[in-house]
């Protein structure tokens, strides 16, 4: 069985709750459908432009599984789907069987998956957790973004459809744990060569591979 939409989100920024000094977008809404036009999500908007969003990132996809995961590592916190800032949340795909460049029909929609979420410290303050951030890093539970090949509208129950996976061996997981956790020279370097992995990953895999040093903790995470 192909793997269906269980999940949608949309929203724009404001302040958190945890911590009303802080504005994100991470606290989104649910949707019954999402409109997605080639740079954006209709309804949907980000609050550091910085850092996040652009064309590699214009939606979000977080596995609905990780949720058990978290809720028994940490259960006195509330944790269900969305609360990552996803737009999208199904079963049936993770960062292991998920590789970059692999190309998805979801309804009118066609996107193709560009680099792993780096998760950032926002992660922290919305489950009010010190540290949690670094460990959505160790345990591969990132997530990851999509560019968009054809706009349309993503419905609830739509199924997700396989089109096309030109580098196999580059999962998710594999580009996270080979950057962020336990550096590997060879998936770097495959990495760094990648015409379909975001910037903001071969940069700093080329830059470990020149130098044999990788950014500091903050900007692995993502906290810059």
């Amino acid at each position: 069985m192909k793997p269906v939409i269980l999940s949608l989100f949309k929203g724009k920024p404001k302040p958190m709750e945890a911590n009303p000094k802080v504005i994100s977008s991470i606290n989104r809404d649910s949707a019954d459908s999402l409109i997605v036009y080639l740079d954006h999500i209709e309804g949907d908007e980000i609050s550091n432009k910085q850092h996040h969003g652009g064309p590699n990132r214009v939606l979000h996809y977080y596995p609905s599984e990780h949720y058990a995961f978290w809720k028994i590592a940490y259960p006195e916190i509330k944790c269900s789907p969305g609360e990552m800032g996803e737009n999208i949340s199904s079963t049936g795909l993770d960062e292991k069987n998920v590789c970059i460049g692999d190309i998805y029909k979801i309804g009118e929609v066609e996107l193709l998956v560009t680099e792993p979420r780096k998760p950032c410290g926002t992660i922290n303050v919305q489950f009010q957790l010190k540290g949690l951030a670094r460990r959505v890093q160790s345990e591969s539970k990132t997530g990851w973004f999509f560019r968009i090949l054809k706009a349309g509208t993503i419905h609830l129950g739509d199924e997700i459809e396989l089109l096309n996976r030109p580098y196999p061996a580059l999962t998710i997981d594999t580009c996270v744990q080979s950057l962020l956790i336990a550096p590997n020279k060879a998936v770097l370097e495959q990495m760094a060569l990648n015409p379909i992995l975001s910037s903001n990953w071969k940069t700093p895999a080329q830059l470990y591979l020149d130098k044999s040093e990788l950014p500091d903790d903050g900007q692995r995470l993502g906290e810059n």
